[in-house]
């Protein structure tokens, strides 16, 4: 039987769960070693290294680093160069800290290219620095957002503090765009072949805009998807009128698929008064949303008033680090309709045949189901971003 390798991460959790029960259920080392498929001495020896796994990569296998770096001398300067620009929120590749470490020393720049990437690449891995895909951009300093947040937050969470307010009636909603096809750009092919070719569907342009609203204490309220149509045209009042999903979510029709006052009064019809007809005597609503242009009419603040719900608008270009639906719903929700495309199109596959289009019934399908099985700790947890969590 070929060795097992275990990463640092699950020698943790092993120690971990030997230490409570050990001390809660007097259990001996050997059999949780043998619950956890190794063996009381690699127990013991992690626990003496527990300092130094806690400081090593999750994933790694082994805290040996290997070789020493030949160009060790290098790292303050390279690594800090990297750490700098970062802070900043300046992108850098493995090509970029080449550069630097060149203008350093006239030995590495004598290097064949090869070479310097190599070394550069396995210092940044050393030092726990990898590739990682953009998840925000931006054209300030993030510091700045981040400042703005905190500020926002100093006066809100005075206000979410107080002991009448609930928290299923601290609300957030915001819209996020569903493309019809969501093929990775990304795919596993043959190292060296020159084209890599992505099959994708034939509306792969086409796209619907989803609304999620979420409560503070965990709760989802009806999502509601608009597609490309006319308000009154065939496909609202005949196909999404007929839809075996209209008491699950709010169908509408815009004519580019994008939210705008109208449909925002159909959001507040058929989201936010059902949930207000539950509302608790005494209890204040308080409705947080972004800087969109909809939700800052004149006419949408009326509404609002006449329900009793305190609009409040988050700060401005920092909805990234502080709404909750940006910063822990959107790639759940996301990541789990495309698992739901991708079978989907697996299914309909075929080498000579061109690929389906999803239809909007399926695209509804889809959305009701991932906002059904979407945990309730996911939503809790977004209202809690480390050092930005809007409770105190």
């Amino acid at each position: 039987m070929p060795r097992a390798t275990i990463t640092v991460q699950r020698k943790l959790t092993i120690l971990r769960d030997a230490d409570e029960r050990q001390l809660n259920n007097k259990e001996s080392l050997k059999s949780i070693a043998r619950s956890h498929g190794v063996q009381a001495v690699q127990i013991r020896n992690w626990r003496k290294q527990r300092d130094v796994l806690s400081l090593t990569r999750p994933r790694a296998r082994s805290l040996h680093k290997g070789k020493p770096s030949t160009i060790k001398y290098l790292e303050d300067a390279v690594i800090g160069h990297a750490f700098e620009m970062r802070q900043i929120g300046v992108g850098i590749t493995y090509n970029h800290l080449v550069i630097k470490a060149c203008q350093l020393d006239e030995g590495f720049r004598a290097k064949t290219y090869e070479v310097q990437y190599q070394l550069i690449r396995r210092l940044c891995n050393s030092n726990c620095l990898v590739n990682r895909r953009r998840t925000h951009v931006s054209q300030e300093h993030p510091q700045e957002a981040i400042d703005r947040a905190e500020e926002g937050l100093s006066e809100i969470r005075p206000i979410l503090s107080a002991p009448n307010v609930l928290k299923e009636y601290i609300i957030n909603m915001d819209q996020t765009p569903l493309p019809f096809s969501l093929a990775s750009s990304t795919t596993l092919e043959l190292e060296g072949e020159k084209t890599v070719t992505v099959r994708q569907t034939g509306n792969s342009k086409t796209r619907c805009t989803v609304s999620l609203t979420i409560t503070a204490d965990g709760g989802k309220l009806k999502p509601m998807i608009i597609f490309k149509g006319q308000r009154g045209g065939t496909i609202a009042t005949r196909e999404l009128a007929a839809s075996q999903y209209r008491d699950n979510m709010v169908l509408s029709c815009q004519s580019n698929a994008w939210q705008d006052e109208e449909n925002m009064n159909d959001w507040v019809d058929g989201v936010l008064v059902l949930h207000l007809q539950q509302h608790a005597a005494g209890s204040p609503v308080y409705l947080f949303l972004d800087q969109f242009a909809a939700h800052d009419t004149a006419s949408f603040r009326t509404r609002m008033d006449s329900l009793g719900v305190t609009l409040k608008l988050i700060p401005g270009k920092c909805t990234w680090v502080l709404q909750p639906i940006d910063v822990g719903i959107g790639k759940p929700f996301k990541d789990r309709v495309r698992q739901k495309w991708f079978r989907w199109m697996i299914n309909h596959a075929e080498a000579d045949v061109d690929l389906p289009n999803a239809s909007r019934d399926e695209i509804q399908q889809w959305v009701n189901d991932t906002w059904q099985e979407l945990p309730e700790d996911i939503v809790r947890n977004s209202w809690k971003k480390s050092n930005l969590s809007w409770f105190v």
